[in-house]
């Protein structure tokens, strides 16, 4: 077992919420902030959990060098189940990730009275809790992406039709074709795009995908029919 030490990861604002269709599961969200190297989170641990683990299926979890990272609704997040006692507002919970390099960093993961909505929140893919259908008439906005190699890095680009990035709008109402982005790694939020380029940090080798999603300024996923308004690409590092 690799021992505990300093490590250039730091585990902040580690907050849980009841998943309320499963009894006794709870869904963990910190961020993550990688100060280092690229890496990858392998594992995680809670001494109150009788299963903790990852939600998804992707496997590689990379953590590109000097950014954070979040484990989020809409992205992954550390789900934990079989938790004994009551899971009542404001108990901390015990939860250690393992990464790669950085080794095994330990935090407390505060409970957050889930919202009364009656219904389990929606942890899906996207993580959609309330959505924007485009309306006739209104633009229908479409998005590409391209990556390139920027030094260590990758310089990610949001080509987009009938829709523009508008920082200064944003908390305010909507205003169709206005908004801003989420950009996801391997399926862990990167954070939100508020410009239709950024920047990756170096990663790990192999190949990983980035996504990007379309929301509006008050924060409402953008929906032409049926399906959230996304592009992905893959890159691959060396």
């Amino acid at each position: 077992m690799r021992p505990d030490r300093t490590t250039d990861v730091l585990l902040t604002n580690a907050t849980a919420s009841p998943l309320l269709a499963q009894p006794n599961t709870i869904a963990v969200f910190l961020d993550i902030a990688n100060s280092g190297a690229p890496d990858r989170l392998m594992s995680v641990t809670s001494p109150e959990a009788t299963v903790a683990q990852f939600s998804g299926t992707d496997s590689r979890r990379a953590i590109p060098a000097d950014s954070s990272v979040a484990l989020a609704a809409d992205g992954m997040f550390v789900a934990l189940s079989g938790i004994s006692g009551a899971l009542d507002d404001g108990r901390t919970l015990p939860v250690a990730l393992t990464f790669e390099n950085a080794g095994t960093v330990h935090t407390r993961a505060r409970i957050v009275a889930p919202r009364e909505t009656g219904d389990a929140p929606d942890y899906g893919l996207f993580g959609i809790g309330d959505i924007c259908q485009v309306g006739e008439g209104e633009p229908a906005p479409n998005i590409e992406l391209l990556a390139e190699k920027s030094g260590d890095g990758w310089l990610v680009q949001v080509l987009s039709d009938e829709f523009e990035f508008t920082p200064h709008l944003v908390d305010g109402p909507h205003v169709p074709g206005t908004g801003h982005g989420h950009i996801y790694l391997n399926g862990v939020k990167l954070g939100r795009l508020y410009e239709p380029s950024t920047t990756i940090g170096a990663l790990p080798p192999g190949a990983h995908d980035i996504r990007v999603t379309l929301s509006t300024n008050d924060h409402r996923a953008y929906v032409v029919g049926d399906q959230p308004i996304t592009a992905s690409i893959r890159i691959l590092a060396d």
